[in-house]
Parts: C-alpha cells; structure tokens; sequence
C-alpha cells in the first residue's frame, strides 16, 4: 500500500536530536541500561535521537528512543543506530606561526619579525630565505 499523504512529515517536527557527553566512567554498553537515563526521560519521546561522545571524545555513538517510562518513570529504552566507533587520529594540528619574514626597507633588508607584537627579532637579512631560515633555526632551538 503507497504511504498515505499524512504519512509524510518534517523529520524535525516528529523527533528531536540531543547530544550528550558521557561520564568518564560511563562505557557504550552502559547507554543500554534505561536507569542510564532516569534524569532525562521526561524531555525525551519515542524517536528522538542521542549523539553520545565519550567524555575523553575515545567514542562516538548515536542511540534512537525507542520507549520512554510514563511520565519518565523508570527512565528509556534505547537502541543504537551507530554502533560505538573508536575515535583515533594522530594527525597532529599546525600550530601558527610565531613568527614571520617582512621587507624592512632599503637599510633593514629582511627581517625576522614576533607576530604577535610586531617584534623585530633580527634584520639585515639579504635574502627572504636566510631570514625564513634563521626562524626556521630558532624554532627548533626553542622546540
């Protein structure tokens, strides 16, 4: 039987989405106990959906409502609809630069210069790439 005109509905306005950080020692298998949610069960209806994020952010998982105590009572049922995923990534983040090669004119030719104050940190410079590496040089000094 094709689905009925009402059928079709704003998935926004039959369910919610919530996010939560789950304790420290809070473990994906413990989302299934509904006492688990006994403090929440009153803002939550059938349908809605949880992301839940490890609180050291080692997991990820997203559970779907499925029944909610009366008025709360006894806390919800849920069942994932993303399994807990393992987070890991060693990629580390450049950080930005402290430092940075600016012309300083005819008399200071290239400079080392402290981006945050604007600094001169070293001049006379003849060329870019010797300043660029004298900062290159520091870092590793100061690293």
């Amino acid at each position: 039987m094709p689905v009925h005109v009402n059928g079709l509905a704003l998935a926004e306005s039959k369910r919610t989405l919530y996010r939560i950080v789950a304790g420290i020692d809070d473990t994906p298998e413990s989302l299934l106990d509904p006492k688990y949610w006994v403090h929440v069960a009153r803002q939550l209806r059938p349908d809605d959906r949880i992301e839940v994020i490890a609180f050291d952010r080692s997991w990820f998982a997203e559970v779907l409502v499925v029944e909610v105590g009366a008025g709360g009572f006894g806390g919800a049922r849920v069942a994932f609809i993303i399994e807990p995923t393992a987070l890991s990534n060693t990629a580390n983040i450049d950080q930005p630069a402290e430092n940075e090669v600016r012309w300083g004119g005819p008399k200071s030719k290239w400079q080392a210069v402290r981006i945050t104050d604007k600094k001169v940190l070293q001049d006379g410079f003849e060329t870019k790439d010797e300043a660029a590496a004298w900062i290159a040089e520091r870092s590793k000094l100061a690293a």
